[in-house]
């Protein structure tokens, strides 16, 4: 996708899972610590868009 974490964050805003993608990135950080941060949320999207 490439999307920067602005548009991430836009884009679950608009289908009302801004909250959701957020509590999930949490969960995600802590089990993931190296990764880097944008692609942390781009995962936490796909998961929550997905579900």
């Amino acid at each position: 996708m490439g999307n920067t974490i602005e548009d991430i964050l836009y884009n679950a805003h608009k289908h009302n899972k801004r909250e959701e993608l957020l509590a999930y990135l949490e969960n995600i950080r802590l089990k993931n610590p190296n990764r880097e941060l944008t692609d942390l949320y781009q995962i936490a999207y796909e998961r929550i868009m997905n579900s």
